[in-house]
């Protein structure tokens, strides 16, 4: 499962997490994968270091075993971006990371990937084309639907099975909508005046 956006900062890393952290409550041995090596920040989250991950492993320099690292919640397992490769799109154009997740799924029973951003750079559809499914996060009222619509159209051209979409940053004060109803009746004629 790849969890990505249209762009920074609408809310995907925490969504994976939470995604992974569910997945985990419900006994389900999780792994969850910072696909961003761009930008990684699970490890931040997470407070635990970025020396070796997703970087390491896709360049054949650690194993599986190696890079991942337990996060002290019952059945979550993490891998970190590691250190940024000098080309990201490369490592994640070959097999690589299709094999990774293969090699994943024999030892856990999902794997979550938090995924780049679409917009601007490659990653995600990537890796997009490479997973079961793909969940888009939206921030309320942060994109506007043109570019959100770019985006969705970028990952559905690389073969995304798309499942969804968690909005979020919602903020009920600020929301205009309201529930109408009219009703009405009247007997007899009324007279103009």
């Amino acid at each position: 499962l790849m969890v990505t956006s249209t762009r920074p900062a609408e809310g995907k890393s925490t969504s994976a997490f939470a995604i992974a952290q569910c997945l985990a409550r419900l006994q389900r041995r999780t792994l969850l994968i910072d696909g961003d090596m761009r930008s990684p920040s699970v490890h931040v989250g997470l407070g635990i270091d970025n020396e070796k991950g997703l970087s390491n492993l896709l360049s054949g320099s650690a194993t599986l075993a190696a890079v991942t690292r337990e996060t002290g919640i019952d059945r979550l397992t993490v891998i970190s971006a590691g250190p940024p490769p000098p080309n990201a799109a490369e490592l994640l154009s070959s097999d690589r990371i299709e094999n990774v997740i293969e090699e994943a799924l024999r030892h856990y029973d999902n794997v979550v990937v938090d995924a780049p951003p679409v917009m601007g750079i490659a990653d995600a559809p990537l890796i997009a084309s490479k997973v079961a499914g793909t969940i888009f996060v939206v921030e309320s009222r942060g994109v506007r639907a043109r570019l959100g619509k770019v985006a969705i159209g970028r990952l559905q051209n690389s073969q995304a099975h798309l499942l969804g979409a968690i909005l979020t940053k919602f903020d009920q004060k600020r929301a205009h909508f309201s529930y109408g109803y009219d009703y009405g009746y009247g007997y007899g004629e009324q007279k103009a005046g």
